[in-house]
């Protein structure tokens, strides 16, 4: 028992060294051995409201030698930090970078409806903020935007020009094009600037073309072909005297009273998500930026070093869960929550006969059909249905299709004990299910101080090292108190499927099928399979014949994107689960751990404004 204590203290330790690593590993890398200042900003936009970004400023930005300047901006359902990778690479060559939260997103106030797009949605206070410093060139100001942010960037080029003297000098569209969120068409706005499209022959919302019914009439792969393409390229002027045909990554000039400016679109072959975490599409950044703003420190399009910061925030990653994991062990042999040990050791059950077994793999099947054929019904009928109480269109999306599958798991439950359980030997209070109301209040304690703690160390991260722990679209980030109001309106949702799942794999299906470790990651498996299988079959189809398998509404094409992050999460919560019930019998536990952490985690992760979710629904 001494070895087990000491074995979880260990690990609580290798936790915590991960962590440190990753803080301080990051924040070297992204600024260059400080070479780069990074500032937290908060300011009020010209529309009213609270606006959130980072400014990165490199050591050779000066009054007296003024920088050119880049406006980085995130996309819908998204926040700052999905722009790391370009924001970092631009601030190595000399660039100053603001990354900015749009409103409503991230750590930005979120605008009334009815005042969403009032600013661009943040974009044109963005530059004018950027204009503002003394530091920046203001002749050479770029703004680029992946997805929504690149359309509001659109938006804040036609704001631009109501100005006497323009700021935006060029744009970079990642992954959209000239249109906006509301269907709005900016490409007579550009004018002389230079812009870029970095348009992906496999880009899950645009570059497709369609009649007037919806219908697809040519995919992103035949971009290059459209009509829309070539006019942009031909800066917008009749395509009959474009000189064809169009070519991806080739720079069209033309010169404006002495100016020359620019257009191009760049091709990779990667999703739309992709162009935020793409070595490639980042490649495309640095060049066109160079050509367009010229870089005061220009390195090779090939030195990124940008993979290195997400190996140290990825290992931070690693370092938040054993802590989580650890340090509810640890916390055990405290006095107050020593009634929560196990008292003997805990065993699988064994399964008797051949109906047993049948009972198992049949409900694991029906659990991973339900899951999967529920989730696809909610993206198409819950998807946008925001309210004021719930201001979150993913996280309430996810939160019925969490709380449908809680309740179906519990009918399977109810099911199994009266059909074949209780004749069976099977004793509910014995794996444990009863908990009495004593046990039921530290178990709670218990779990709210193990989210209090291990979010501790991401705002520690954040506070000293301006970094937090993630790998692409998974992040773990810090959040204002906002955001815990808001993740208290979800956290039933979450409550009810977690609690029900730890209780399904832990209570009724804990048993000698698989072997310990083979059981486990069948329940594991049987958590996310059926995420995984949505976006085999998406993917797998999109890249066999460029089209989606799943249909063209906006929900539609977001489905199999937001799983990106449900599946790692669905298949963690069972190993989690499974960890901490062989140490307390105790299922409740960890259900009330992984609903605290994936409420969280969703609620920070998302955009916070009221319905606006169903206005972007209605371009798709």
């Amino acid at each position: 028992m001494k070895q087990k204590k000491k074995g979880a203290r260990v690990w609580l330790c290798v936790a915590l060294v991960l962590c440190l690593i990753s803080m301080v590993g990051a924040s070297l890398i992204q600024t260059g051995n400080h070479s780069i200042r990074i500032k937290k900003m908060y300011w009020e936009s010209p529309a009213g409201a609270l606006l959130s970004a980072d400014l990165w400023i490199p050591a050779n930005a000066t009054a007296e030698n003024k920088a050119p300047a880049v406006v980085t901006v995130e996309g819908w359902y998204n926040n700052k930090e999905m722009q790391d990778a370009y924001t970092l690479e631009l601030a190595r060559r000399g660039y100053v970078v603001l990354t900015l939260d749009l409103h409503g997103h991230g750590n930005s106030e979120a605008l009334p409806q009815d005042r969403l797009y009032d600013g661009a949605v943040g974009v044109d206070g963005a530059v004018q903020m950027v204009a503002s410093l003394p530091y920046v060139d203001t002749s050479r100001i770029g703004v680029t935007g992946h997805s929504s942010g690149g359309t509001a960037a659109n938006m804040a080029v036609a704001l631009d020009n109501e100005r006497e003297t323009p700021l935006i000098a060029c744009v970079l569209q990642q992954a959209g094009d000239w249109q906006d969120d509301t269907g709005g068409d900016h490409s007579g706005d550009y004018g002389t600037r230079s812009v870029g499209i970095i348009a992906s022959e496999y880009d899950d919302f645009y570059f497709g073309t369609y009649d007037a019914a919806g219908n697809m009439l040519t995919t992103p792969k035949q971009f290059l072909e459209t009509e829309g393409a070539q006019r942009f390229l031909n800066f917008n002027e009749d395509v009959s005297t474009f000189e064809g045909p169009a070519e991806g990554g080739k720079y069209y000039t033309r010169d404006f009273d002495g100016k020359t400016a620019l257009r191009v679109i760049y091709r990779p072959t990667c999703i739309h998500p992709a162009v935020t975490f793409s070595t490639e599409c980042v490649g495309y950044a640095i060049d066109f930026f160079e050509q367009t703003l010229g870089a005061p420190n220009a390195l090779p399009v090939q030195d990124q070093i940008w993979p290195v910061k997400v190996a140290f925030t990825a290992l931070g990653l690693v370092g938040f869960f054993l802590f989580m994991v650890s340090f509810a062990i640890c916390l055990l042999d405290a006095e107050y929550f020593s009634v929560l040990k196990a008292q003997d050791k805990v065993l699988a059950a064994p399964v008797k006969d051949g109906a047993g077994r049948l009972w198992f793999f049949g409900l694991m099947v029906v659990s991973m059909l339900f899951s999967g054929f529920s989730y696809i019904y909610c993206m198409r009928h819950v998807y946008s249905n925001t309210t004021e109480f719930f201001p979150q269109t993913a996280s309430l999306t996810i939160g019925v299709w969490s709380l449908a599958c809680g309740v179906f798991a519990l009918i399977l439950m109810i099911v199994y004990y009266f059909a074949y359980g209780r004749s069976h030997g099977f004793d509910a209070c014995a794996t444990g299910l009863c908990l009495p109301l004593k046990k039921l209040w530290r178990t709670i304690v218990l779990a709210v101080l193990v989210i209090v703690c291990s979010y501790g160390i991401v705002f520690f991260a954040d506070y000293f090292f301006q970094t937090d722990f993630r790998i692409w679209v998974f992040g773990i980030k810090v959040f204002g108190s906002d955001k815990v109001l808001i993740a208290l309106r979800y956290l039933p949702f979450f409550l009810v499927f977690y609690v029900i799942n730890s209780i399904s794999i832990n209570c009724f299906n804990y048993n000698t099928i698989g072997g310990e470790v083979g059981n486990t990651l069948l329940e594991a498996l049987a958590n996310s399979f059926a995420c995984m299988v949505i976006v085999a079959v998406q993917y797998g189809y999109f890249y066999a014949t460029s089209r989606q398998f799943f249909g063209l509404s906006e929900g539609e094409r977001i489905l199999p994107i937001w799983l990106f992050t449900v599946i790692p999460i669905l298949f963690g919560a069972a190993i989690v689960s499974r960890i901490l019930y062989k140490k307390t019998r105790n299922p409740y536990l960890a259900g009330f751990i992984n609903a605290m952490f994936v409420t969280l985690f969703t609620c920070t992760n998302t955009f916070t404004t009221l319905s606006a979710g169903t206005l972007i629904a209605t371009t798709f």
